[in-house]
């Protein structure tokens, strides 16, 4: 019984000590650019892990299961991979880390797939 008190304060502890804003597997600091440069200049990128930061445009409104950055011919899709995450639906106009890859279809549409969520 002595050991049950200890044990539970542990956990509540590490519990409380993740980010409530952070989603799927982190953002660990892949090379950074800013959101306008993946939509800017695309092709520096395909392919490719990177971190970006930039302000939601729009959510998902049923589930949270993707977000898009800027709009028109030049948004950016972000999907999370494999599905393993959703967001909150009111973070739109929220700033965002975001990591993953980065791809520029042949259509030339920009997708992004999302290992990691960090909103603030």
């Amino acid at each position: 019984m002595k050991l049950l008190f200890p044990c539970a304060l542990l956990a509540l502890a590490a519990c409380s000590s993740t980010p409530k804003d952070s989603y799927g597997v982190g953002v660990y600091g892949t090379p950074r650019v800013e959101a306008t440069a993946l939509i800017e200049t695309p092709a520096l990128y395909d392919g490719k892990p990177v971190l970006f930061t930039g302000t939601i445009d729009t959510v998902c409104p049923k589930a949270g299961c993707w977000m898009r950055f800027g709009s028109g011919d030049k948004a950016l899709l972000v999907t999370f991979k494999d599905r393993a995450f959703t967001l909150p639906l009111d973070c739109a106009g929220r700033k965002a880390n975001v990591e993953g890859v980065f791809t520029l279809r042949a259509d030339g549409k920009r997708t992004f797939v999302a290992s990691g969520v960090q909103l603030f």
